[in-house]
């Protein structure tokens, strides 16, 4: 079941009046469907709360529009277009590659000129988890098979011949281990090194598909070929030679050396920068030019067969990262058709909309962001919407598995048809929470695919809103208190900097702004230093090392640390990121933890009850009066709410002067009472020790902290992730609503918001 419903997906998150943005559908059932444009202010549906809000607003997008069934193709692969079949093999052929498999025990593609359909050309395989080279013309076939198994994550070096004049296949793997390059080190005596030769029947054809790395070509009809039998694991330094190599050459390939020249040589690290691999490109290094292209995004920048532990940046020592990492369902983009181009009126006003596709009793919501006109700003507040964060969490698997959820999270799992979905669907791509099917960790997300999660009305699958869902309570909190607001996004921030916040008066952070890059720390240290307001209403945010791939801007890349709150781990040697060749992990870990910007930092997760807070000494301080107006000094704050009934929880953030919180910082509140399943975060935890939770642990809390900066600035942090689902409650009439106008009302005003303290 690749489809259950009409399902469609824009080409960017973030779009300016009188700009173009186009959308691809998909269906199972091919038609008509209805569009519509839609705005959208409310998305949860919990019956406590003020209930689902979208506003239809005319356009051109008010029409019938035929959908088809579109194909995705899902699998990270190298494609190299030999329209010159100058890679024929019809004379004799040799390759050589290093090859490390995760999956050996599927028929997995490893280099190929092989039309599947026509059962011809030549291919490298692995079959049952031993390598096979076949060969044939489309009539006559031929096959060799080592008999020694591949163990998983070892590395290999293999050589393939195919020998015309005398008529023979051969087929090597040698065992390439050192100390640190595979799963087992030098001393374990894996017996697996072996060589098989056996008749060739007839010359391999030529048929009309590229030659592929990490697939298989299924027909040779279209003009980019689907791919099938897609291999999973690392492969190094691919060559080919235009013969068939003697056993004494094949000797030198395996014991390192570079060998012969040869046909083309494949350098998978040839363009590596200061910045890190900037491009979809794979060099062919041997002055053919016979260079390829990645497509769905293999891991890049991935330790190499030599590899030996000492250098840990790519960029430092390119020739050990010389390796691509494949999956069998990764995604860069769906590649559909487009299916119609909307133009955005010029007088349409910055906010969250949606293309609306309704098919029969189905409905499909596509979100995007209409931000103001380049360089102008239209209101005196700006709401960021956490793009990246969307980005890292977009069609989130992560508690599927019911029982670890519900033993990490305290919390029943719950599943809805989105989930399931999801799971039955692999052409929606993966979240950077979930695995590979191989079991590496998914550090690559796209926006160009069918984001369900990322649907207004979703819930996760704790049974709570979750990021876009939950950021629509603030948007509805600001539609009905009449605040004249701007959206902009994570990518205006990354494309404009500064100078995209430096148009408002005051920024607010909403729920959950978790996955930041260098460029929006940047920009906020910068507003902030020169006197902006920012009132960050979320928690846990800007935490995970973020980067933008370069050339696709519609993709993001997470690679997890040694420490976090983290569903994965990267791989010793693979912590830096491709796209950008920074050091991935927590922002805390490279001296910016969020304490410096915010005031409060990331501190533990409760995501089973919510608390309240308690105000504390500061909170009498007379500077912070405006912050309390029609607050009593007795009332706990926020003992109410559509997250859990209370403000606080979910995810909690609190001060820490040790790790940046200003000093002349004041804390208004705190949270306290949280239960046994709110746990503090692992990189707080320098020792195993009861202790952690909620119950016992003083860091486990959120705190209320305000903060006066330079030029008249000041931050507002609420810290946690259930603040925005109070402001409705009692009718828009509360403390939590209060305290939040208070602030921004003073925060949107002219003038300094106090003296420096």
């Amino acid at each position: 079941m690749s489809f259950q419903q009409i399902r469609g997906y824009c080409d960017r998150p973030n779009v300016r009046p009188s700009e173009t943005l186009d959308f691809f559908l998909s269906s199972p059932t091919p038609g008509d469907c209805v569009t519509s444009l839609v705005r959208l202010v409310h998305g949860d549906r919990n019956p406590a709360g003020p209930g689902y809000k979208e506003e239809a607003i005319p356009s051109a997008l008010d029409a019938q529009q035929t959908v088809g069934t579109q194909f995705t193709q899902v699998g990270a692969y190298v494609e190299v277009a030999d329209t010159a079949n100058q890679l024929d093999g019809a004379t004799g052929l040799s390759l050589h590659l290093h090859l490390w498999s995760t999956t050996p025990g599927k028929r997995q593609g490893v280099i190929s000129r092989w039309s599947e359909s026509a059962r011809a050309g030549w291919a490298l395989l692995i079959d049952d988890g031993h390598l096979v080279l076949s060969v044939s013309d489309g009539t006559h076939a031929s096959h060799v098979r080592l008999p020694q198994a591949l163990f998983p994550e070892v590395w290999y070096s293999v050589v393939a011949r195919i020998d015309v004049a005398g008529g023979t296949l051969k087929l090597s793997q040698v065992a390439t281990i050192n100390s640190v390059n595979s799963r087992f080190g030098p001393m374990v005596n894996l017996d697996s090194d072996g060589t098989a030769s056996a008749p060739l029947a007839a010359p391999p054809g030529t048929p009309a598909v590229p030659l592929l790395m990490a697939g298989l070509a299924e027909n040779s009809s279209a003009s980019r070929p689907r791919v099938v039998a897609l291999f999973n694991g690392k492969l190094d330094t691919p060559r080919l030679y235009g013969r068939a190599l003697s056993d004494a050459e094949v000797a030198t390939l395996h014991a390192g050396d570079t060998g012969p020249a040869p046909l083309a040589h494949w350098d998978f690290a040839a363009g590596t920068t200061r910045r890190g691999i900037p491009t979809d490109e794979v060099r062919e290094v041997s002055g053919r030019e016979l260079h390829g292209l990645c497509i769905n995004q293999p891991d890049r920048g991935m330790t190499g067969w030599n590899w030996d532990g000492l250098e840990e940046h790519f960029v430092h020592c390119p020739e050990q990262y010389g390796a691509l990492w494949f999956h069998e369902d990764s995604l860069d983009d769906c590649r559909w058709e487009r299916s119609l181009r909307l133009t955005i009126p010029a007088d349409l006003p910055s906010g969250c909309y949606a293309l609306k596709l309704t098919q029969a009793d189905k409905t499909d919501r596509v979100p995007f962001f209409v931000v103001p006109p380049q360089g102008t700003a239209t209101a005196r507040i700006a709401v960021v919407m956490p793009t990246f964060s969307y980005l890292a969490y977009a069609n989130s698997q992560v508690l599927l598995n019911a029982a670890t959820g519900q033993s990490v999270m305290g919390v029943l799992t719950t599943l809805d048809d989105l989930d399931i979905e999801l799971n039955l669907t692999p052409a929606w791509g993966r979240s950077t929470y979930d695995y590979h099917v191989d079991g590496r960790g998914v550090q690559y997300s796209t926006w160009r695919r069918p984001i369900l999660n990322l649907r207004p009305d979703y819930r996760h699958e704790f049974g709570s809103v979750w990021q876009f869902p939950a950021d629509l309570h603030l948007i509805d909190w600001l539609t009905v208190k009449g605040f004249a607001f701007d959206v902009i996004t994570d990518h205006d921030l990354q494309a404009e900097g500064a100078s995209v916040l430096k148009r408002y008066a005051v920024v607010i952070s909403p729920s959950h702004a978790e996955y930041a890059s260098s460029q929006m720390l940047d920009a906020y240290e910068q507003y902030f230093a020169n006197g902006g307001r920012g009132m960050y209403l979320g928690a846990n945010g800007f935490y995970w090392i973020t980067s933008q791939h370069p050339a696709k801007p519609w993709m993001i890349e997470v690679r997890k640390g040694e420490t976090g709150d983290q569903a994965w781990r990267g791989r010793p040697g693979e912590l830096f990121h491709s796209t950008t060749g920074e050091r991935g992990g927590l922002w805390r870990m490279r001296a910016r933890a969020p304490q410096k910007l915010w005031a409060t930092g990331y501190t533990a997760h409760g995501l089973d009850v919510s608390a309240s807070y308690h105000q504390m000494p500061d909170a009498r301080d007379p500077r912070v009066a405006f912050i309390f107006e029609g607050i009593a000094a007795d009332e706990i704050i926020g003992k109410f709410g559509l997250v859990n009934q209370s403000a606080a929880g979910l995810e909690m953030d609190r001060i820490d002067y040790t790790l940046g919180t200003p000093p002349n910082t004041l804390l208004l509140a705190s949270s306290y009472g949280h239960s046994a399943s709110a746990m503090l975060v692992p990189e707080d935890q320098y020792f195993a020790y009861p202790g952690i939770t909620g119950r016992d642990n003083p860091l486990v809390r959120s705190d209320i902290a305000y903060a006066t900066t330079r030029h008249g600035g000041a931050v507002f942090s609420t810290s946690s992730m259930a603040w925005c689902g109070s402001l409705s409650h009692g009718d828009y009439a509360n403390n939590v609503s209060r305290m939040t106008e208070n602030v921004l009302r003073r925060f949107a005003a002219d003038g300094p918001v106090d003296e420096v303290v």
